[in-house]
């Protein structure tokens, strides 16, 4: 089912799309990009799941208004656009720095976000790198200099030229001025002392090759009450586009998981959810070998 793909909020226009059916899952981008992102991870999902894209403010084809973007204006944002789809509930997926905006959705609005999924994300950003990055297009935007940070990041996350050029393209009616709400509202943000009260649950995915992801991973897995950790063996950070076949199979079992408790009833069918995970490449627990107790 596809919905009208843009809702009116204010002086804003935000740009989102509904497809598939079944239970819904928001999915929010990280700065300086668009939902484009998410295009190989719904195509995996989108028979079961009813798969929800948006582009945030100032980004894609959302416009910006005159509010400064911020991650509660962003969740709020998430809230509306569920309201538009009359959806009551759903889970949220954030990816990269995209998971503060899940985070700050799940702490905001707990009765609407019903659980979340933060694809190689962190609570707070320590690393040299990640700022580095994050700093990057953030002084790059400034300038108004979107067109470097679109590449830089295309060509980061892109699998082909197809989607290079498209990723390329999204940034041409983007506001640099959003890249730079976004990006800086992503540096400074810091919900570490607030994730022991998050009670929904929360799947936490990795590359096993992502060394800092996995750091932040393991971080948040001993924050967080209910939690679960897996890791795409062999994958970088990069998941949504290099890495979705495996990322789709993950989210799809989690996700079958908290709707339907009894698959997990005995032994032997935790024994064959694991074993359908091993042989899709996924590792699991702390230590990226052993596995998480259901």
């Amino acid at each position: 089912m596809l919905q009208v793909p843009f809702l009116q909020v204010g002086d804003v226009s935000i740009h989102y799309r509904s497809e598939g059916r079944g239970v819904p899952i928001l999915c929010v981008h990280p700065p300086c990009a668009t939902s484009r992102l998410f295009t190989y991870v719904k195509s995996e999902l989108w028979d079961r799941r009813r798969i929800l894209t948006m582009d945030v403010r100032g980004h894609g084809r959302s416009e910006s208004g005159e509010a400064k973007l911020s991650l509660p204006l962003l969740a709020e944002d998430m809230r509306r656009v569920l309201d538009q789809c009359d959806i009551s509930s759903a889970y949220v997926c954030g990816y990269g720095p995209g998971a503060m905006a899940a985070l700050a959705a799940l702490i905001a609005y707990p009765t609407r976000f019903r659980g979340g999924i933060l694809l190689s994300g962190s609570a707070a950003y320590h690393d040299i790198i990640s700022r580095g990055k994050l700093k990057a297009a953030l002084y790059a935007s400034r300038l108004g200099a979107k067109r470097p940070i679109a590449w830089a990041s295309a060509w980061r996350e892109a699998d082909n030229r197809t989607a290079f050029d498209g990723m390329l393209d999204d940034a041409g009616s983007a506001d640099a001025k959003r890249w730079r709400d976004y990006a800086s509202a992503c540096l400074e943000a810091n919900f570490e002392r607030q994730l022991h009260a998050i009670q929904q649950p929360v799947l936490l995915l990795y590359g096993t090759k992502d060394q800092i992801g996995h750091h932040y991973a393991n971080a948040m897995f001993r924050l967080l009450p209910n939690a679960e950790l897996y890791g795409v063996k062999d994958a970088d950070r990069q998941l949504l586009m290099k890495a979705s076949r495996q990322v789709g199979v993950v989210m799809r079992q989690w996700v079958d998981k908290h709707e339907n408790g009894s698959l997990t009833d005995t032994l032997q069918e935790r024994d064959a959810l694991m074993q359908e995970l091993a042989a899709n490449g996924i590792v699991g627990g702390q230590d990226g070998e052993s596995w998480p107790s259901l």
